[in-house]
């Protein structure tokens, strides 16, 4: 699938499904992945965080409430989850419209970005992590979590995906995470299983 078809097929999924999606399918995985992402958290937590492919703003909502003085941005590629994320943080975070491969934020802006149930939509994986890499301060985290599947399963997915209108790309496993950080001048820090369809994984910036 085309880069550009990519992302359009994605806008188009989330755009349709922003005002229900904690109850879809998808939010409700994502639900499970959020909270194995906040795990990965190290305390204290202090300074900005950014969150890459944000969706309604849930993950942004629960971390307004654990942590007021965090400061918050997101961004999305759709603009009904912006709506919807905006809605509900008013103007507790920096809510943004924009692309992965392109953040609208200066150089060393964030302490920690999280990047959850999104990844796997990216198709230019490493030019993300290189925005991720340019935003991120001196040893700030990122913060990473997506679905996955057992390996025969995943390489049949991985072949089925790009006749898909859903807008994914490319499912990952720990390993190919892990080699993807390395390659990007992060420090791979920790990557598990989140049962059997997903994984979380974090990294330090070098």
């Amino acid at each position: 699938m085309k880069t550009e078809k990519a992302k359009e097929h994605a806008k188009k999924m989330f755009n349709r499904i922003a005002d229900r999606y904690e109850a879809t399918l998808a939010g409700r995985h994502s639900a499970r992945m959020k909270q194995a992402a906040l795990t990965c958290l190290e305390q204290p937590v202090r300074g900005a965080l950014l969150d890459v492919g944000c969706g309604p703003g849930l993950l942004l909502a629960t971390l307004a409430a654990n942590y007021p003085e965090l400061s918050l941005a997101g961004l999305d590629i759709a603009p009904e989850m912006i709506r919807v994320a905006t809605q509900r943080l008013q103007a507790r975070a920096d809510i943004r419209l924009g692309d992965a491969e392109s953040l609208p934020w200066g150089d060393g802006s964030f302490d920690y970005i999280f990047c959850v149930d999104s990844f796997h939509h990216y198709p230019n994986p490493q030019r993300a992590l290189r925005e991720f890499r340019r935003v991120l301060k001196p040893n700030g985290r990122v913060i990473l979590a997506d679905p996955t599947a057992p390996s025969p399963c995943r390489r049949v997915l991985n072949a089925l995906v790009r006749f898909l209108r859903h807008g994914d790309v490319r499912l990952y496993d720990k390993s190919e995470m892990t080699n993807l950080f390395d390659s990007s001048r992060f420090e791979p820090i920790e990557s598990r299983d989140v049962g059997s369809w997903g994984f979380v994984a974090s990294a330090r910036a070098l």
